[in-house]
């Protein structure tokens, strides 16, 4: 398939994705409360209008066009420059993270199928993979933190900020904390691709020839691996970004996954007569289109390199 097909292709999914997203985002809620005597709430009820859903659309598209701007976060403070200031501190975390993610996870990999050959070192290196990719992330940072302020408490270590986004140290422990999950996917797809060249036939004949173990790895077998663990490029940017919201929550880093959840959730409580309408749903919308533009372009650069670096008998096998 061309490379043209596939790229536009995933374009046009992007362009479609992104529209039913806006819809949703878009979607009126009016809401019906019923009360009894003394305004005791009682009863809601949601009525969906076709009618106002389009005009929020129209109001919302109208508004950018007229004001030339995103809206405001607050009175003074506009939601563009917001928007810049969130996803540079977002940035500074989660391209860190996808990078590290992915060379240690790849070397990780490597590590664990050269050592699976020595039963002593096979066990406590494929267990500590499962183990880490079986743990919740939330609770893997959770230890951290406990592990960091009892290291604190016996006076093995200076103190360190836990919680916010203005000190170095935040910003080195939130990559580590995204970092966690895709680094142990990655291990375990790179041991998996590794695994599936090892019976074929180049292999075999590498072994007869003499050539050593390390060479055989590094050199043959990586070189073929390597197409489908960057297959999982994707997959794995997907795992950053989605643990990027939980992360900058939990630890208070005020980025663009931050003020995102801020935006689309309009809080658990309500009150009789509340409007349960997004406050900011421009901001919203904004966070969504960059969000999913980066997993877009992800995902294209991965698509890229699978097509020059697969080869063409490799590829009509697969086909």
């Amino acid at each position: 398939m061309p490379l043209i097909f596939q790229l536009g292709k995933s374009i046009l999914a992007w362009m479609i994705a992104l529209f039913f997203i806006i819809f949703i985002i878009l979607m009126p809620r009016d809401v019906t409360y019923e009360t009894s005597t003394g305004n005791v709430f009682e009863n809601a009820e949601y009525h969906y209008s076709w009618a106002k859903h389009k005009d929020s659309f129209g109001n919302f598209f109208s508004f950018i066009k007229e004001n030339k701007s995103l809206g405001e976060f607050m009175p003074g403070y506009p939601n563009s420059e917001l928007l810049s200031r969130t996803l540079k501190k977002s940035l500074s975390i989660a391209l860190p993270a996808l990078f590290l993610s992915f060379i240690f996870g790849v070397l990780k990999g490597m590590m664990d199928y050269r050592l699976s050959k020595y039963k002593l070192w096979n066990i406590p290196n494929k267990g500590a993979t499962w183990l880490f990719l079986s743990i919740p992330d939330f609770f893997v940072v959770i230890g951290i933190q406990l592990l960091l302020m009892f290291l604190y408490s016996i006076g093995f270590l200076p103190h360190i900020t836990l919680f916010g986004s203005e000190s170095f140290e935040n910003i080195i422990l939130c990559i580590i904390y995204l970092s966690i999950y895709p680094l142990f996917y990655t291990a375990k797809m790179t041991y998996t691709s590794l695994e599936d060249e090892e019976g074929k036939d180049y292999i075999r004949t590498a072994y007869s020839k003499g050539v050593s173990f390390k060479k055989v790895v590094n050199i043959h077998i990586f070189r073929n691996a390597i197409i489908k663990i960057l297959q999982h490029l994707n997959t794995i940017s997907l795992f950053v970004l989605s643990n990027l919201f939980i992360i900058e929550k939990f630890t208070a880093f005020r980025g663009a996954g931050y003020y995102f959840m801020e935006a689309v959730y309009p809080g658990a409580s309500f009150a009789v007569g509340q409007n349960k309408d997004l406050g900011n749903a421009s901001l919203a919308i904004s966070y969504t289109v960059i969000f999913t533009l980066i997993i877009l372009l992800v995902h294209l650069v991965s698509q890229t390199c699978n097509y020059f670096l697969t080869p063409y008998d490799l590829e009509k096998e697969e086909l």
